[in-house]
């Protein structure tokens, strides 16, 4: 990080990177010796040793450090300028609620714009998939869901204790990000091509920083935003998993984005939620009282995971929501063609591949309406598809 220091002798202002308390600088201006003194001290064995910069060095150093990112990412720097500069002018993101489900709460959703959407996802998918987390991690992950989340407790869950992680996101600050980044990112980042300046990959980590939060915290709507809280849950997931050990090896752990479940074939001690509470928040995250929910299944109550319900040896969806999603289909399907909006087509098709997800297949209760929408609406139905295995989801 570059630290503004003005000369006491001449007052010339330059930067300074890798300083630490005791270590001796000299002023570029009048030659002036300098003894650093910082509040946080830091190890002189582990620091290269403070360099000046002066600020023309500053954007040169920037430049540089676009350079690369526009290697690395394969997006023009032309578009990571253009990304910097709407989020300096508050321009990036398209920013609304919508309700959580609890009576007068919001979630507050934060869309970035073109180019920073576009940017966001390399980054994603050139850098930070780079970095490992954990396996208890099932939302954000390529090849996992809630279905997998719920699944992995199916065999042996007897009781299950679910939390919910209080305005994650938001949780997570810009200085949180850039502990994260330096710590699992900045090592790769010197092994990706051509050899980068250390100066200039501070600059990189910086830029990163501000492309991937929004008014100084990670914004729920980002692409890159939840595997971000999966890298800034690694030490929660690792002291969860440590936690469990001590009770035996037949707890069950998994994450899903905020919603954390744990399972046992057996009640849980009494010890033990009280343990994992204080866990997750010396991990930096607050507990939503209203969410935390314990069920023993020989008791005769439900087993709910991320809102499936594990029964029978199956994961299902609850019969409730279930009806909700045929009511919806089967008033689509009462609809006039011209009356039938995008944004109502675009909810069927997500209604569908839900139910198919959970299922593999188009169960009979929801199959009848969906059949019924697509014939009112002369969406093509393949001759030979099954009704209980449709895999045709029409746009």
């Amino acid at each position: 990080m570059a630290l503004k220091i003005t000369c006491p002798q001449c007052t010339a202002e330059f930067f300074v990177v890798d300083g630490f308390s005791g270590s001796k600088v000299v002023c570029p201006q009048c030659n002036s010796a300098i003894i650093l003194a910082f509040k946080t001290e830091y190890s002189r064995t582990s620091m290269p040793g403070p360099k000046t910069i002066v600020p023309a060095q500053i954007a040169n150093l920037q430049e540089e450090a676009i350079r690369h990112l526009e290697i690395w990412l394969d997006v023009p720097s032309l578009y990571i300028k253009n990304a910097l500069e709407m989020i300096a002018q508050d321009k990036a993101y398209s920013v609304w609620k919508i309700p959580k489900g609890e009576s007068n709460t919001y979630r507050e959703i934060s869309a970035p714009e073109n180019p920073l959407k576009l940017i966001q996802r390399r980054i994603l998918d050139r850098l930070l998939y780079r970095i490992p987390v954990s396996n208890a991690a099932h939302g954000f992950i390529p090849g996992r869901s809630i279905v997998t989340n719920a699944s992995f407790h199916l065999s042996t869950a007897n009781a299950v204790l679910n939390f919910d992680l209080k305005d994650a996101f938001p949780s997570v600050d810009s200085q949180r990000i850039k502990h994260l980044l330096v710590r699992y990112l900045k090592i790769p980042l010197k092994h990706l091509g051509e050899n980068i300046p250390h100066e200039a990959l501070n600059q990189v980590i910086e830029i990163l920083v501000k492309l991937t939060t929004y008014k100084g915290v990670l914004p729920q709507g980002g692409p890159a935003s939840g595997y971000l809280l999966n890298v800034a849950c690694i030490t929660l997931d690792k002291n969860i998993y440590k936690a469990l050990s001590k009770y035996g090896t037949s707890y069950r752990y998994t994450r899903y984005a905020d919603d954390i479940t744990v399972s046992a074939p057996i009640p849980f001690p009494d010890t033990l939620q009280k343990e994992l509470e204080s866990i997750i928040h010396n991990s930096g995250f607050q507990i939503n009282p209203k969410k935390v929910r314990y069920a023993v299944q020989s008791q005769g109550q439900r087993l709910e995971v991320t809102g499936l319900i594990l029964e029978k040896e199956k994961v299902r969806i609850p019969s409730q929501k279930l009806e909700i999603f045929r009511a919806i289909i089967h008033q689509a399907g009462s609809m006039e063609t011209n009356a039938l909006t995008p944004e109502k087509r675009l909810e069927i098709q997500s209604i569908i591949a839900f139910v198919k997800m959970v299922y593999g297949k188009i169960p009979y209760r929801i199959w009848g309406p969906y059949k019924e929408y697509m014939e009112k609406h002369g969406i093509f139905i393949p001759r030979k598809a099954s009704k209980a295995y449709l895999n045709l989801y029409p746009h």
